[in-house]
């Protein structure tokens, strides 16, 4: 190539004439015999080799001559490139630059070029040179800065640290442990809201703080070596304090001021499982936020402010008891859905077939409760206390009763073993049993004495059949299932004053024609009387009845209370007496009354 062969041939140029220098020099050095100097250079002109002309080779018959160096005029004789005349070897002429003895070299030895770009390459390799030496330079440098940096934080914090409010940035944990010290010694801080108005200063917190502990700590945590990392990267390391603060008196300060705010505070109040008597339904009451605020809270909260050093604690709603059971708890409403499953229940209690006694949601919603731990319970001494009040009011044996006669006139009697009993514990079983099954309807109220035509307490409860017997009129009536007056006769009853009839409502034991009558025992051993009768219709025991009586020679008016009175029985005409003996039957009942 043109740009090539020019670049050549100018360095071509420049190391014939260095060289042709270099051969005059030494031709004027060394001489041979006889005075003439030896070499090429003292008479042979160098031929000038135009750097824009291809250069010219010498001719000669001696092949050799093509190895000499291109450009040189043959005047002096055939040469070889590398010998002097005297056959001695000549050195290699010197270029002009490093690039030109390395392309000159290149191009001659071996009598072969070398690829065209080499020099270009040896350039870059310098250069790479160059910029790895430069580099690590930098490496170095770099190296040194980082184990500076690594050894600074060993001994001192990162910047941009801090402990609370206090700015540790480069500081030893010398210094840090003095700035602490400083900052807890005058530190004070004021809690307010929610009732409070309270400063609470270091010394009345007991507020201690083992500083050097903490700053050792926190810089034993640093990691020195990764500290380009965290050259610019914030440090908060207040929860180094956390462990090493102490806070002696706090909660007592605190507690005492909230205990105050509290006596004027409405406490919280827990959701719970009512009963509702408008609606006859359980259902849950809403949990009721109070104002009391909780004293855990809040010491824990000004605590946190004393770890942190903050000069003021805002209490808010947070701070506040709060209840401990909300409406939403599921187990509250499962058990709101089981109270009401047994409020469900609707028993009528009968008391020979008739009502008597009533349990309904109202009454069993007293006698269900929810405990804390949300379990149904079903009060039985509740219950039981029904069931005895029940059993006392239709416990009717003797007790007193008004009614109408037929007649018209009214009559209150008291007394007598005829009634109803009731068996207050097997009440007490079939009340649990119906509300728990939640049963809707009648339940026979079980009775341990039953009587016949129960209608209402304090009544009548007898029916309409039975026998009325009338002290004050001495007169009996009999009366059948409808009320109609079927039997009735003049009587005389037991002597006033000695042996009085006993009053009260009694049934008839039994019947029994023809009977002796025998009285009581006297002191000589024989009994008091001894008596025959056609009918004998006892109703106490076997000692008190309705019995016909001869050796009475009238009956009705005031014969009772005139001496004679009888033993307490009832004494008939014998026709009367005959009657009624045909018409009661034992249970009949015989009300006997003034």
């Amino acid at each position: 190539m043109a740009r090539h062969a020019k670049g050549k041939h100018a360095a071509k140029k420049a190391t014939v004439k260095k060289w042709s220098r270099r051969t005059e020099s030494s031709d004027r050095t060394e001489e041979a015999p006889g005075g003439e100097p030896q070499g090429v250079g003292a008479s042979a002109p160098v031929a000038d080799v135009d750097a824009n002309e291809p250069s010219v080779q010498p001719t000669s018959t001696d092949d050799r001559s093509s190895h000499a160096p291109k450009g040189a005029s043959s005047a002096a004789g055939p040469k070889h490139g590398r010998h002097a005349s005297s056959g001695d070897e000549a050195p290699l002429p010197e270029s002009g630059s490093a690039a030109d003895r390395a392309h000159d070299a290149d191009a001659h030895v071996g009598g072969a070029a070398k690829e065209p770009g080499s020099g270009k390459k040896a350039h870059r390799t310098s250069i790479g040179k160059r910029l790895g030496i430069a580099a690590a330079i930098i490496v170095g440098v770099l190296g040194i800065a980082y184990v500076g940096g690594a050894a600074l934080f060993y001994t001192h914090f990162f910047p941009n640290t801090y402990i609370s409010t206090v700015d540790i940035s480069l500081d030893s944990p010398e210094q840090a442990a003095s700035e602490l010290d400083e900052t807890v010694g005058s530190f004070s801080f004021k809690v307010k809201g929610q009732g409070m108005n309270l400063t609470v200063t270091s010394g009345q917190a007991g507020i201690d703080l083992d500083s050097t502990s903490v700053a050792t700590a926190v810089l034993e945590e640093q990691m020195p070596w990764a500290w380009p990392a965290h050259l610019f990267a914030e440090h908060d390391v207040t929860e180094a304090v956390a462990d090493a603060m102490s806070a002696s008196a706090l909660s007592s300060v605190i507690e005492k001021a909230v205990e105050e705010v509290n006596a004027q505070a409405d406490a919280p109040v827990d959701a719970s499982v009512i009963f509702k008597d408008d609606v006859g339904k359980f259902y849950i009451a809403p949990e009721v936020e109070g104002t009391m605020l909780d004293p855990t809270k809040v010491v824990d909260k000004c605590m946190e402010a004393v770890i942190t050093l903050q000069k003021e604690v805002v209490l808010r709603k947070d701070e506040r008891l709060d209840p401990n059971i909300f409406e939403d708890d599921q187990r509250l409403v499962d058990a709101c859905v089981k109270a009401n499953q047994l409020a469900r229940a609707d028993i009528t209690f009968t008391l020979d077939g008739n009502p008597a006694a009533n349990v309904n949601a109202t009454t069993i919603g007293a006698w269900v409760t929810v405990t804390p731990e949300f379990e149904v319970l079903f009060n039985n001494d509740e219950l039981a206390m029904w069931a005895e009040t029940v059993g006392e009011q239709f416990d009717t044996v003797g007790s007193e009763r008004t009614y109408t006669r037929p007649d018209g006139k009214v009559v209150t009697v008291k007394g007598g073993p005829y009634g109803w009993k009731v068996d207050g514990e097997a009440l007490e079983a079939a009340a649990i049993e119906a509300v728990q099954n939640g049963t809707i309807g009648n339940v026979e109220i079980p009775v341990l004495q039953s009587g016949r035509g129960f209608t209402a307490l304090g009544s009548q409860d007898w029916g309409a059949r039975y026998v009325d017997v009338d002290l004050s009129e001495q007169y009996a009536r009999f009366y059948d299932d409808a009320g109609t007056l079927i039997w009735e006769s003049d009587i005389v009853s037991g002597a006033r004053g000695v042996h009085d009839s006993p009053t009260g409502v009694y049934t008839l034991n039994n019947k029994q024609s023809p009977t002796v009558l025998i009285g009581e025992m006297t002191s000589d051993g024989t009994p008091e009387y001894e008596s025959k009768v056609t009918y004998w219709m006892p109703f106490k025991g076997n000692s008190v009845g309705l019995h016909d009586a001869s050796w009475q020679s009238a009956f009705g008016g005031q014969r009772y209370a005139s001496g004679f009175g009888s033993h307490g029985c009832i004494n008939l005409p014998i026709g009367a007496a005959g009657e009624l003996y045909g018409m009661i039957e034992p249970g009949d009942v015989v009300v006997v009354h003034y």
